[in-house]
C-alpha cells in the first residue's frame, strides 16, 4: 500500500506539471521580426550636365539603382550607382556619359506610414566622357574618372507594405576636360525617380 500511494503521488505531481506547461507557454512573450531596414531601389535619372566653358547644359538620361540600410529610425546608409548618357553632344557626332558610384548617409527627419522626406550626402567617384568644344571648331574627347559627390533630398511615398516610390533631386559635382586640356569641375543637376522594395529584415 505504501508503494502504491507513492506512485499515486508521483502521478499527481507529473500530471500537474503537464497541465501547467501549456499555460506557461501561452504566457511567454512572442518574438517579432526586428532588425535594420534594408531597401533595394531601381529607376530612372535625368542629369543636366554642365560642360566646362559652356553656358548651356547637356540633357542626359539613364538608370539609377542601389541599396539603403537603416542604422536608426532616422539615419540610413545608401549605396548609389547610376549611368546616364547623351548622344551627339553639341552636334559633334560624339556621345557623352556619366557613370557614378557613390555612398553616404541619408537622414529622415520625419517618418510616417505614407510619406518620408529625406536629405542625403553621397561621396565616391564618376567616370565622365564627352566632347568639349575647343573654340577652334574641334572637340576635346576622352574620359576622366575622378572624385565625385552629390547632395540633395526628396521624399518616399509608401504605396504598400513592400513598395515605395522615391522622388529626389541632387546637385552632383563631377570633373571633365576643359578647352585648355585641364580638369574642371562640373556642377550637374540630377533628378531621380525610382521604385523601392523593402527586403526581409525591415522593422515591424
Amino acid at each position: 500500500m505504501k508503494h502504491l500511494s507513492r506512485f499515486a503521488l508521483c502521478g499527481v505531481v507529473v500530471c500537474g506539471m503537464l497541465g501547467a506547461a501549456p499555460r506557461v507557454a501561452a504566457q511567454a512573450p512572442m518574438v517579432t521580426a526586428t532588425g535594420p531596414m534594408l531597401e533595394a531601389n531601381g529607376g530612372f535619372e535625368y542629369i543636366g550636365q554642365q560642360v566646362p566653358s559652356q553656358g548651356s547644359r547637356v540633357p542626359m538620361y539613364g538608370v539609377n539603382g542601389g541599396l539603403t540600410s537603416g542604422v536608426t529610425k532616422h539615419l540610413s546608409i545608401r549605396l548609389d550607382v547610376a549611368y546616364a548618357r547623351a548622344g551627339n553632344v553639341f552636334s559633334s557626332g560624339h556621345p557623352s556619359d556619366i557613370l557614378s558610384y557613390m555612398a553616404g548617409p541619408v537622414i529622415y527627419p520625419v517618418r510616417t506610414s505614407r510619406i518620408s522626406p529625406y536629405a542625403q550626402i553621397l561621396l565616391g567617384g564618376a567616370r565622365v566622357t564627352g566632347a568639349t568644344p575647343d573654340g577652334q571648331g574641334g572637340y576635346i574627347r576622352g574620359y576622366a574618372n575622378e572624385f565625385a559627390w552629390a547632395g540633395g533630398g526628396g521624399f518616399e511615398i509608401r504605396t504598400s507594405r513592400e513598395f515605395a516610390l522615391r522622388i529626389g533631386a541632387d546637385y552632383m559635382h563631377t570633373s571633365y576636360w576643359d578647352p585648355n586640356f585641364a580638369l574642371a569641375g562640373q556642377g550637374n543637376i540630377r533628378g531621380v525617380v525610382s521604385f523601392t522594395y523593402f527586403l526581409d529584415g525591415r522593422r515591424r
